[in-house]
């Protein structure tokens, strides 16, 4: 399949990766507390036809070196540019802090399809690192809502199609039980759309 690759500056570092012909459907690609782009995930999800877009979501220019305080509507702005692009079913791929921004995502704008959560969490943490004044402390929210720290992940509220993945020996985080709690709470919601996989000795 010929793809076509666009590199990206503003308003984030990042790559548009999709076939030549065109498609319908867009995934955005975040990568965990690494920071890096995911270029080869991209490109391999553009290899079946997907729109992908890979972004560098924090410590980037002009963005938190660490993940603190990151705006939501670095994803939302992901996400419009999909949209704009021709993509009619949009997702959105996130790797352990990148399947938290995912999910809270999802619950803030509903033109996202379904969540693919790698090693998810099932709440929001405190930052990982300093934020834009450079300082670690006090600990802050990892994320901000219209400039509001956001305290938790309210997925009862979310109608995206969820897909979870999770390894019993993760050595990041517990995300094996989070993706249990995060099941459990979806199914006391109605909402059975929800399909996930324990690999009990798979490390993330």
């Amino acid at each position: 399949m010929e793809l076509t690759e666009r590199e990206l500056t503003n308003p984030w570092e990042g790559v548009l990766i999709s076939p030549a012909a065109g498609a319908d459907v867009g995934v955005l690609v975040l990568a965990g507390s690494s920071g890096r782009i995911e270029r080869e995930r991209a490109r391999i999800l553009a290899e079946q036809g997907i729109a992908t877009l890979a972004i560098r979501w924090f410590g980037g220019l002009g963005q938190s070196p660490g993940i603190c305080e990151v705006p939501l509507e670095t994803f939302i702005d992901a996400v419009d540019l999909l949209h704009a692009g021709g993509a009619r079913r949009i997702g959105i791929l996130g790797v352990s802090k990148g399947a938290e921004a995912a999910l809270l995502t999802a619950v803030h704008d509903p033109r996202v399809d379904v969540v693919i959560a790698l090693s998810p969490t099932s709440r929001v943490w405190c930052n990982v690192g300093p934020g834009r004044d450079g300082e670690r402390l006090p600990y802050r929210s990892s994320w901000t809502w219209r400039e509001q720290p956001l305290p938790f992940v309210p997925m009862d509220d979310s109608w995206a199609d969820l897909l979870l993945v999770a390894g019993g020996d993760d050595a990041m985080w517990p995300s094996l039980p989070f993706a249990e709690r995060l099941a459990q709470r979806r199914r006391s919601a109605g909402a059975s759309n929800i399909c996930w996989r324990r690999l009990k000795n798979a490390r993330s």
